[in-house]
């Protein structure tokens, strides 16, 4: 420590070997000098005059007084002064002696951790220090903010009070086994919050060490990415829309383009099962006709689904307007007549009064009821 002894007007009357050391002086130098323009930095001086006169006219009490003093190399050093009066037999003040301690790392450590602690308090990740069995010590606000719980809620409590049971046993596992042997371990958990929302969060979880090397606690950094992972799904599912699009894209044209190749055949042999029939008809068998009126229907039929095929595949562009269901289903009932009858089916309609139209394109919308009459009657 440092030792300096001073007269009742601030003359130096003593200063110790370390004391001179820092300064650079020696103490013949130093004695009889006035130690607030030889030792204190010009910042310091005028706070440092006012204790002293406090001290030594005012009697007042001899609070711990810091100053910093200009090394030997031009450096500053902070000092922690513990002050005593020095008295004559009629109990006058003649002096006063100074020790101090040199606080300039101790300081500088402090308004480092200030620094930090005040960057934790505000960061916008969520920040929890656990023992090195798990229990919470430690979180700050944005933990609070996210999770709905209190410092006071949590303390001395397992992370676990989160956990919302899809993060397997095996990845806990594999977790502490990371951090107990000293390694940083990175994830993603999928937790609850105080009010039963899930959330997602990505998460960096690392070991503090004591000066010898041993763990202490843990730290967890935690951020959310909840509203990120709902957009890269978002993203996913636009992507797999679009792909699926292009892939019914391409059926569309390949049906287009079957229906069309088939039409001329089907064409032809229909054309000819007719002019053998006209032809013919006379020669042939009843069985005869009804196998060529079960082909006519056959091809009848092939035309309508190549029909169907040309419509679906074709893009062309709705055309909605407002409409009456009733009248529509009646519409399509007329159109499936044909097949309902083939199957001996009987189509009994009943609208309730009053229903609301609907927007809709007349077309698409009645060849969607004759389907499902058609499926029905199958």
């Amino acid at each position: 420590g440092f030792a300096l002894g001073l007269d009742r007007d601030g003359g130096i009357v003593f200063g110790n070997d370390a004391l001179c050391a820092l300064v650079g002086r020696g103490r013949e130098a130093l004695i009889g000098r006035d130690w607030l323009e030889t030792l204190v930095v010009e910042e310091h001086r005028e706070r440092s005059r006012t204790l002293f006169e406090g001290i030594v006219l005012k009697q007042e009490s001899l609070p711990r007084h810091e100053c910093a003093l200009r090394t030997a190399a031009g450096a500053k050093r902070l000092i922690a002064w513990a002050t005593a009066r020095l008295t004559d037999a009629e109990g006058k003040v003649v002096g006063v002696t100074c020790i101090g301690d040199d606080i300039t790392e101790a300081r500088e450590t402090e308004q480092a951790l200030r620094k930090v602690s005040r960057a934790v308090e505000q960061s916008p990740s969520t920040v929890m220090i656990t023992d090195v069995h798990g229990a919470i010590e430690y979180v700050n606000p944005k933990f609070t903010q996210l999770t709905g719980y209190a410092l006071e809620e949590v303390r001395e409590r397992n992370p676990r009070i989160l956990k919302s049971g899809e993060t397997s046993p095996h990845e806990y596992q594999q977790l502490w086994k990371t951090i107990t042997s000293g390694g940083e371990w990175r994830g993603v958990f999928h937790n609850r919050k105080k009010s039963g929302e899930l959330y997602w969060e990505a998460a960096c979880i690392a070991p503090i060490r004591d000066a010898g090397g041993a763990i202490t606690h843990l730290l967890a950094v935690k951020e959310d990415i909840t509203e990120r992972r709902r957009l890269e799904e978002e993203v996913e599912q636009r992507k797999r829309e679009a792909a699926r699009n292009r892939a019914l894209a391409e059926v569309g044209r390949m049906a287009n383009m079957v229906a069309h190749d088939l039409r001329n055949p089907l064409s032809s042999i229909k054309m000819t099962l007719q002019i053998y029939g006209r032809r013919l008809a006379e020669r042939w068998s009843p069985e005869e006709r009804e196998l060529q009126q079960i082909a006519l229907d056959q091809v009848r039929h092939m035309e309508e689904i190549l029909s169907d095929l040309l419509t679906y595949s074709r893009p062309d562009t709705p055309e909605p307007e407002w409409l009456s269901v009733d009248r529509v289903l009646d519409t399509a009932i007329l159109v499936a007549q044909k097949h309902i009858e083939s199957y001996g089916v009987r189509v009994t309609t009943r609208y309730l009064p009053g229903l609301p139209k609907v927007l809709a394109d007349a077309a698409k919308l009645r060849q969607a009821f004759a389907n499902l009459l058609e499926n029905a009657a199958q």
